[in-house]
């Protein structure tokens, strides 16, 4: 595992993902976004609470059997164990899961990329800062949209007074799938999404 420094020029980075199995949305756009630029490879994973989900999704990824986990608490442990362990987890399951995951992780040295948002407290995020700082291990989290070409020349105009003294802003993310209830009919993608004990808020 890389300690202190995230990258070594020339290395291929091992990582492991906690969640992203069969029906999740933003577990394949991190493997997809992750494999761009071909400087790392995923080699382990607990993809669903359902084991033969994550035996699934490890053999679709060509990942060996003795990595497929059947938690998120056996994969920390027995990646911070091997000499081959990985260098970074993705953390891809719902919002109300990313804080033990994290913490989990973080208690075994392993470096961090969580999807948005790192968790629902300001006391979580204090001891998720804390233990990343002790354990030395870097920690990030998926704030993608800053990244967008649009987003950062809305910025620009912004900065640039481009529009004047901006007063308010009406800003959506529209997702129609949700227009509907679909939680009902078990839904298991929109069911913590539309839950704020689940969600956030």
């Amino acid at each position: 595992m890389i300690k202190g420094h995230f990258f070594e020029e020339g290395k291929k980075l091992k990582y492991g993902m906690v969640g992203g199995g069969p029906g999740s949305f933003i577990g394949p756009v991190h493997r997809a976004a992750i494999a761009m630029n071909g400087q790392a490879q995923i080699v382990a994973g607990s993809f669903s609470p359902i084991y033969d989900e994550t035996l699934m999704t490890a053999k679709e990824l060509g990942i060996s059997e003795d990595r497929a986990y059947r938690s998120y608490e056996e994969m920390a442990e027995k990646e911070a164990q091997r000499d081959d362990g990985i260098d970074f987890v993705s953390i891809t399951v719902p919002n109300y899961l990313h804080y033990k995951v994290a913490k989990a992780f973080l208690e075994k040295g392993i470096n961090i990329v969580c999807e948005k948002p790192l968790c629902f407290t300001p006391e979580e995020a204090k001891e998720l800062m804390e233990l990343a700082a002790k354990n030395d291990v870097e920690f990030m989290v998926t704030y993608t949209y800053t990244g967008y070409p649009m987003v950062r020349e809305a910025r620009n105009i912004v900065q640039n007074n481009t529009l004047g003294n901006i007063r308010l802003i009406i800003a959506e993310y529209p997702q129609g799938w949700l227009a509907e209830p679909i939680e009902k009919e078990g839904q298991t993608q929109a069911s913590w999404r539309t839950d704020p004990k689940y969600a956030g808020i």
